[in-house]
């Protein structure tokens, strides 16, 4: 308030000692601006009849004009700062309505991070033992199993260890992960059979007869963690034949060029890319890439993945014996 004063008085003695020609309305309406926006509209109007009556008194009264010519432009400064008065406390209020609003929110949000952190952390903290249990149980009877069951049997028993693996993945190394990111991901790496990645995961579908696999008779090896990739194609499949509850789902393995290529047919619905997500992500750990192509709601889609081949596993026979013997030497 004192500072709106001291920019009124100073206003005033300006217009004052200036020729009555030097309009000095809009000085007069910076005070009133500022107290409208300090201390809302009636004390910015209270500041515009006192512009409006000192500006009256130094251009109109002290100067001789005629007095109904000195009252009416009075009153229409006093009109004019009353309308500036009333819109800056107006804008005033909607900005802290709007920031308030926004804190409001900010907070909310905050809140349902701690409430989620503090679920991850007992996640974090509590779901291995059950899953590290289970492992065990599985590891314990799987050479009686084996031993004394049938191939179907041992097919199934290995479906049921891949999916405690994946489940065990799921909640110890993506929940501690917190997030979508392929580089922090833990990959073992090691030299894979791509065709055998794809035969069990396969397997690992409850729609086995409905999954179509076709390999090629060209070596498949990568180097890559099967587990992550098996987990990857096993989430493909799955939700292929989800989306495809009365149609087969082609899987195709073949080379091209220093990759190997694997083509995922879905043909009675569209995968979205939220439905893609987890395998992009493995795929992408492992240094492939993975491709979605839509072809409308009727005509499903087709996910590729490209991982790249074992480049020791193509060289001839001959090339392999000449690097050989050259570390030799």
């Amino acid at each position: 308030m004192l500072i709106g004063v001291a920019l009124m008085i100073a206003t005033g003695l300006l217009d004052y000692l200036t020729p009555a020609e030097v309009d000095f309305t809009p000085f007069y309406m910076l005070p009133v601006v500022l107290t409208a926006w300090v201390l809302g509209w009636k004390a910015g109007l209270a500041f515009g009849v006192l512009g409006a009556a000192t500006e009256f008194i130094a251009d109109d009264v002290m100067r001789g004009l005629v007095l109904a010519t000195a009252l009416w432009n009075g009153l229409s400064r006093i009109g004019v700062f009353f309308a500036l008065a009333v819109v800056t406390d107006r804008f005033h209020l909607e900005r802290i309505a709007k920031e308030t609003a926004h804190d409001r929110e900010r907070l909310h949000w905050e809140a349902v991070d701690a409430e989620r952190n503090a679920i991850q952390r007992v996640l974090i903290r509590e779901f291995p033992r059950p899953l590290r249990a289970l492992d065990w149980f599985a590891r314990t009877f799987e050479e009686a199993l084996v031993r004394h069951s049938t191939e179907a049997m041992r097919i199934q028993f290995r479906a049921l260890r891949h999916h405690i693996q994946e489940v065990t993945f799921l909640g110890t190394d993506l929940t501690a992960l917190g997030r979508l990111d392929s580089r922090a991901l833990h990959i073992e790496r090691r030299r894979v059979d791509l065709g055998q990645i794809l035969t069990e995961a396969a397997d690992a579908s409850p729609a086995r007869n409905r999954v179509l696999l076709s390999l090629t008779n060209q070596p498949l090896t990568l180097v890559a963690d099967a587990d992550r990739l098996r987990h990857a194609f096993a989430c493909l499949i799955d939700r292929c034949l989800e989306l495809s509850p009365h149609d087969d789902v082609t899987v195709l393995a073949r080379v091209s060029a220093d990759e190997a290529a694997v083509e995922v047919n879905c043909r009675a619905r569209e995968v979205e890319d939220a439905d893609v997500e987890l395998p992009r992500l493995l795929v992408a750990g492992n240094g492939g890439r993975l491709v979605l192509i839509t072809r409308g709601a009727t005509r499903g889609s087709l996910v590729t993945v490209h991982l790249p081949l074992d480049r020791d596993s193509r060289k001839p026979p001959a090339e392999e014996g000449a690097a050989r013997d050259t570390v030799v030497d």
